[in-house]
């Protein structure tokens, strides 16, 4: 909403502006005898006595008219074309854009292509943020953030939803602008699978996720406890708990945070690397798909804290690489069953593909999975402190 209202000023006071300067030029051309002095912009305008013979004023007179009118017509046409050039809010396909420069500008951060023109930056002293033409991606001080809309380009402009500005930039950058600031003294942690449900595996290894799930969620428990934090387990031990009852324990037990811990497989034994999913937003569709679907309209209770879900998520994700290195697979968008009806900030890890010869080697040590629930506890560390930072 401010993006229009900013847009509606700044036409508001270049009309003014230029409707002001015309009438003081006019009075001033009106005068028979003056030295006139007024300011056009930055640049200054000055006149001279025009008191002389008679002939030599109607020809003065002549001539400034003739300036009048040219200014005028200066005035008309550029204008409408410094506010058309100047857009910070669009239409696109139903939805709103706004432009990147601006909010940027507002943040108190630099705006520019880079060489080729392909990829925007917005700099500041502390963060930058990188986005392409027509991508879903941006990159936030190098983490992978996927967005619901494509960027658009008009006029040399980079144009982002304003939905992902509301969902993904404001979050992270300013979430002192939502209301309701989450508390932060209760800890869910969601070993995934368990019971008859192993999940992934790798045979070769004798790698079973439930197993790892466990023992990573057992080790962040600790770590929390001794910070001084309560922490529920959804399950701790080897038993089947189904998928809609994780959030039904966290919500009775009145979570302030909910992690679901999981390792990821794949077919391919070249796929690698950490990744963070927070739900997906209302009307957005998730990171695996090009766009929304039907279902995508519906709301869930989850989305209720789309901010702090993505403000947890991108701290997590960001200790997750920094700490352990690999692969960074960015933060993106799901609607998994243990988000979508949760009282809390929440968000799904997956710390690795066991299907992965060389994450399964590391897996197996007790030492690499202690460095992965450090990464987990210190992110959570970094999302707290950031909610302490907020007036």
């Amino acid at each position: 909403m401010w993006v229009g209202a900013l847009q509606r000023s700044l036409i508001r006071f270049k009309l003014f502006y230029s409707l002001n300067s015309l009438v003081r030029l006019c009075r001033c051309l009106s005068q028979k005898n003056f030295p006139f002095h007024f300011l056009l912009g930055s640049g200054e305008i000055e006149g001279r006595d025009l008191a002389g013979p008679r002939s030599d004023l109607q020809g003065q007179k002549c001539f400034f008219a003739s300036k009048r009118l040219i200014l005028i017509g200066c005035f008309l046409v550029i204008t409408p074309s410094m506010t058309t050039a100047q857009r910070v809010e669009i239409q696109h396909d139903g939805r709103s854009y706004i432009d990147l420069a601006t909010a940027g500008g507002r943040l108190g951060m630099k705006a520019y292509w880079l060489s080729g023109n392909k990829t925007f930056r917005l700099r500041s002293q502390w963060t930058n943020i990188d986005i392409g033409k027509g991508k879903r991606i941006l990159y936030l001080n190098s983490i992978p953030i996927y967005i619901g809309f494509p960027t658009i380009e008009s006029s040399s402009r980079l144009y982002m939803a304003k939905a992902d500005y509301q969902h993904v930039l404001q979050p992270i950058l300013t979430p002192q602008a939502f209301p309701k600031k989450p508390a932060l003294r209760r800890i869910i942690i969601d070993a995934g699978h368990g019971g008859r449900d192993g999940g992934a595996k790798n045979d070769a290894y004798r790698l079973h996720e439930k197993d790892l799930t466990l023992d990573v969620s057992r080790r962040l428990k600790s770590m929390l406890e001794r910070k001084g934090y309560e922490v529920v387990m959804t399950r701790d031990s080897d038993v089947f708990i189904p998928l809609e009852r994780r959030p039904q324990i966290a919500n009775r037990a009145k979570g302030d945070l909910f992690i679901s811990i999981h390792f990821n497989a794949a077919a391919r034994t070249t796929a690698e690397g950490y990744e963070t999913f927070a739900l997906t937003p209302q009307y957005q569709a998730s990171s695996k798909y090009s766009e929304p679907g039907r279902g995508d309209s519906r709301r869930y209770d989850g989305n209720d804290q789309d901010p702090w879900n993505t403000l947890l998520g991108y701290h997590v994700q960001r200790s997750l690489v920094q700490t352990m290195g690999g692969t960074d697979r960015g933060l993106k968008r799901a609607r998994f069953l243990v988000l979508k009806h949760l009282d809390c900030p929440g968000v799904l890890l997956e710390l690795g593909f066991v299907s992965n010869p060389g994450t399964a080697h590391k897996v197996r040590s007790a030492t690499f999975r202690q460095s992965l629930a450090q990464s987990l506890y210190d992110g959570i560390i970094q999302y707290h402190n950031r909610l302490q930072r907020i007036p």
